[in-house]
C-alpha cells in the first residue's frame, strides 16, 4: 500500500467489491457512474487512477478490466471467484425452520463450478430426510451448504426449496394435477411426504443445484 484511503476512494472501493461478490466481475465505468452517483466518467476513472496508484485495484483494457489486488476486510477476492451470499437454513425434514434471511456470510466459488447461472443463493441444509439423495455425487447431508437457483424450472424428481407455512424445507418434488408431493428421500423410516393442494398458498423457492461439503463438520 502506498497511500490511506479517503472516504470517497474507500467507498469506490467497497462498491467493487460488493460488486464482485455479486456478479462475478468487475463494474462497467457506466455501471459504477450510476452506482456512485458521480455526474462524469471522468470523475470514476479519477477515483480508479488514485486507487490503481495506491495499489489497491489493477487496470487493463479489457472490458470490465479493474482488479482487485488487495485485501478488503481481511477477505481476499479473486476475478475467477463468484460471491453467493448465504441467506439461512433449509430444514430436510419436518419444514420447522422459519424461512427467514440471514446473513450467515458469503461462500466463494470458482465460475467453472455454476456456469452462467444466475440469481443464486445458499443455505445450510439441517435434518436427515434427504440424507441418501445425490446431487453430482454429493449427498444431502446435514450441515452441508446448498446452492438453489431462485425461480428456476424444475422437472418432477427434482430437488427444491419449498416454502410451507412459512417455513424452508428441501425435498424432492412432484407434480400432477391438482397436488404437488414433497418427497423425502432418507434412511430415516420417520419422514413422509407433503402433500400440497397445486392451488396452496405454499410456493417452490428455487431448484437446489448444487451441493457442498462444509469442512467443518
Amino acid at each position: 500500500m502506498d497511500g490511506i484511503l479517503t472516504i470517497k476512494q474507500d467507498k469506490v472501493l467497497r462498491v467493487i467489491r460488493d460488486f464482485y461478490l455479486e456478479n462475478g466481475n468487475a463494474p462497467s465505468l457506466t455501471e459504477l457512474q450510476g452506482m456512485l452517483g458521480i455526474s462524469t466518467k471522468r470523475g470514476v476513472v479519477s477515483h480508479l487512477e488514485a486507487l490503481e496508484k495506491k495499489g489497491y485495484i489493477i487496470r487493463t483494457s479489457e472490458a470490465r478490466g479493474i482488479h482487485i489486488v488487495e485485501e478488503v476486510e481481511d477477505e481476499p477476492i479473486y476475478e475467477y471467484l463468484v460471491g453467493i451470499p448465504i441467506l439461512g437454513y433449509a430444514n430436510a425434514g419436518t419444514p420447522l425452520v422459519l424461512a427467514e434471511e440471514q446473513n450467515l456470510g458469503i461462500l466463494q466459488l470458482d465460475k467453472s463450478l455454476i456456469g452462467n447461472k444466475e440469481n443464486l443463493f445458499s443455505l445450510i441444509i439441517k435434518g436427515d430426510s434427504m440424507n441418501m439423495r445425490e446431487i453430482e455425487g454429493k449427498t444431502l447431508k446435514e450441515g452441508h451448504y446448498l446452492v438453489v437457483q431462485k425461480d428456476s424450472d424444475y422437472e418432477d424428481g427434482d430437488v427444491v426449496l419449498a416454502i410451507v407455512d412459512g417455513s424452508a424445507t428441501v425435498k424432492n418434488i412432484k407434480k400432477s394435477e391438482d397436488m404437488v408431493i414433497l418427497y423425502p428421500e432418507s434412511n430415516n423410516p420417520i419422514h413422509k411426504p407433503i402433500y400440497l393442494d397445486i392451488n396452496s398458498n405454499s410456493m417452490i423457492n428455487g431448484k437446489v443445484i448444487k451441493v457442498l461439503d462444509n469442512p467443518n463438520i
